[in-house]
């Protein structure tokens, strides 16, 4: 009987241990799901994203575009946009964060673009030096820089997936 007793409490203390286990295991899960976003997908990109249009005897824009690894972007603006959403902003220098979920569809969207055009393959710069009113676009990809000025493949896709996120930013200037 005393066996019996020994036996029917172990076996009651491994039961309720296994349930507060999963119980505190259960609300892990569901705090971890909760800021998910925030704490699971923090680091959309491996590295800083470059996207940086050159000035033109035109009226063309001129800008750098920077996104961290922190989902932090960066603007400066030194030739304004004519039009689109980005027309009203004034020249200089703006920071915004990207929200994690975003990020991640920019950074898919932006990958898959690079894939297409076998980013990680191309030259590092495709020009010509004899033609002169042309805006450059320097692209920088996990850490591989293409300068496109005159000539090469058509990137225009990968622009867009990036010029995508210039537009869609709420960017707030800085002093």
């Amino acid at each position: 009987m005393k066996l019996t007793s020994i036996i029917f409490l172990f076996s009651l203390a491994s039961v309720l241990s296994s349930c507060t286990t999963y119980r505190m295991q259960r609300s892990i899960d569901v705090a971890n799901a909760a800021v998910g976003d925030t704490q699971l997908d923090a680091q959309a990109i491996q590295s800083a994203i470059t996207f940086e249009r050159t000035a033109c005897f035109g009226r063309c824009p001129a800008f750098k575009f920077v996104w961290n690894t922190d989902n932090s972007v960066y603007l400066k603006l030194t030739r304004p946009f004519q039009d689109g959403p980005l027309s009203s902003l004034q020249l200089g220098e703006f920071r915004a964060s990207l929200h994690p979920s975003r990020a991640k569809q920019y950074a898919e969207a932006i990958n898959s673009a690079a894939e297409l055009c076998h980013y990680s393959s191309l030259e590092d710069e495709y020009d010509n030096p004899r033609v002169t009113d042309l805006p450059a676009t320097i692209t920088v990809i996990n850490g591989k820089q293409v300068k496109a000025r005159y000539g090469g493949p058509d990137l225009n896709t990968l622009y867009s997936a990036i010029q995508t996120i210039l537009d869609e930013t709420e960017w707030v200037a800085t002093e």
